[in-house]
């Protein structure tokens, strides 16, 4: 695959083996990820002077019983505690992040976060 000048290898596990590259679901999910975390640090960068490090993880939850929801589980862990008005403000940036926006279409995106680790 390629865009604007760059290449990615897609590829799906075959035999046990990893393959040769991310699957197109952990691209979508890295997608989520970075988008979610570089949102969120264009804000804290221009409201504090330093905000300490943002980690994303996405978990894709398939459902296991006929028609419960499937839907992606968000989890961003902030190496600081924020003042709790900021981390509703910062719930509702990531909840407006573009590619939040785009997938939103198909599938539920729940977010929490959680404290410092």
């Amino acid at each position: 695959m390629t865009t604007r000048g760059f290449t990615f290898i897609a590829d799906e596990p075959h035999s046990g083996a990893l393959g040769d590259g991310p699957t197109p679901t952990e691209y979508l999910l890295m997608a989520l990820a970075s988008c979610t975390a570089q949102t969120l640090r264009q804000y804290v960068d221009y409201k504090y002077d330093t905000a300490g490090d943002i980690t994303v993880e996405i978990d894709y939850h398939e459902p296991e019983q006929e028609g419960a929801e499937r839907y992606l589980q968000r989890t961003i862990t902030l190496s600081e505690e924020p003042d709790p008005d900021d981390l509703k403000v910062m719930h509702d940036i990531a909840e407006r992040s573009p590619v939040t926006l785009l997938i939103q279409f198909a599938w539920s995106v729940r977010t929490a976060f959680v404290g410092p680790r």
